[in-house]
């Protein structure tokens, strides 16, 4: 026998869905990171085509080419990260993905950490970028203890679990 519209059971359950199905808002966040990760790839490849015009006109010992080396993986880093993201809001909020297990996320603190070790990742390339400009002494110093801290920090982050 089936239901009447004005039943509150079925009206708390129509509620109960339209609240269930606001999760897919998270298909924007997701769509946004997969759009950029693809965006920042394609900056890291025109970063890369830069670097072997530097070499091939500068030679071996150049350090602007060396530089670039660095900023192109560094923007590769970048984009991965924002791959993670993507993959891993849709896998949490919308629906599993047929993806290889490093790209596979079961949980928020499972993505958490898989963002905040590429990024501490990031942070040694920024840091080797900045040596090969030779920098004085004290900045090298200053330098490494605030990427130390802040990777410290990634990590402790990356690592802390909340209780249930």
């Amino acid at each position: 026998m089936p239901q009447p519209e004005n039943d509150p059971t079925s009206r708390r359950r129509r509620r109960r869905l339209a609240i269930e199905h606001i999760r897919y808002v998270a298909v924007i966040g997701a769509a946004t990171a997969l759009f950029l990760s693809a965006v920042t790839y394609l900056w890291a490849l025109g970063k890369a085509v830069t670097f072997v015009h530097i070499l091939a006109v500068e030679g071996l010992s150049s350090d602007p080419a060396l530089v670039k080396l660095f900023e192109s993986i560094d923007s590769i880093l970048i984009a991965t990260v924002l791959l993670i993201v993507g993959f891993g809001i849709w896998e949490l909020f919308v629906h599993d993905l047929d993806l290889p297990p490093s790209l596979t996320t079961t949980s928020f603190d499972h993505l958490k950490g898989r963002i905040a070790g590429t990024l501490v990742l990031v942070l040694a390339v920024r840091y080797l970028e900045r040596l090969i400009s030779r920098p004085s002494p004290e900045e090298i110093l200053a330098l490494g203890i605030s990427t130390a801290l802040v990777g410290g920090l990634l990590f402790v982050f990356a690592t802390f679990r909340r209780s249930h």
